[in-house]
């Protein structure tokens, strides 16, 4: 019973290097995302499963910056494309409590797709991807991430403006955040 009661005490609550949020702490992600157009400006109803890799860095405590590979299949009702890009970004958390933190974040970047996304458009397009969602911590080390994210792609009229339709799509965003040491 001594060496049980021993061993409690000298737990420690969960320190400032095991929070996401921290100062100077690396962590990596790994997310899926599922997103339906949310609007139809151009010829085609795009689906854009997916998934993103990535780590985040501690600015400072509560703003993370963000660097993200994401892969997603464009499914556009005639000629389907995988679309590969790169987004850098901020995370501010916005209320904690307990093991639950929530945030917001926003994103930029750009994509090379294997054939034109939209139809009409280019293969390369920018990423605009904001929203928000929550982190759960299941281990020191471990936490859940759930979110809801609107995702704009547009190659921002570089081909002129009959070749420049646009993707806003929204849907869910589950994966998990690891901590390093």
């Amino acid at each position: 019973m001594l060496l049980v009661a021993a061993a409690a005490t000298a737990q420690t609550a969960a320190a400032a290097h095991d929070e996401v949020f921290a100062r100077g702490r690396w962590h990596a992600e790994a997310t899926m995302t599922g997103a339906l157009e949310a609007w139809n400006y151009n010829i085609s109803h795009e689906e854009l499963p997916g998934i993103a890799e990535g780590v985040t860095y501690g600015l400072r405590n509560g703003l993370l910056l963000t660097f993200h590979q994401r892969i997603h299949y464009i499914s556009q009702r005639a000629n389907d494309t995988w679309l590969l890009g790169l987004t850098f970004g901020v995370r501010g958390r916005i209320y904690e409590r307990g093991r639950t933190t929530v945030f917001l974040d926003g994103a930029l970047g750009i994509s090379d797709a294997a054939i034109a996304a939209p139809p009409r458009g280019t293969r390369f397009n920018y990423l605009a991807i904001g929203g928000g969602g929550m982190l759960v911590r299941l281990h020191p080390r471990i936490h859940l991430l759930a979110g809801l994210h609107l995702m704009h792609i547009s190659n921002g009229g570089i081909r002129g403006r009959s070749r420049n339709p646009d993707i806003e799509a929204i849907g869910p965003t589950l994966g998990l955040v690891f901590g390093f040491r």
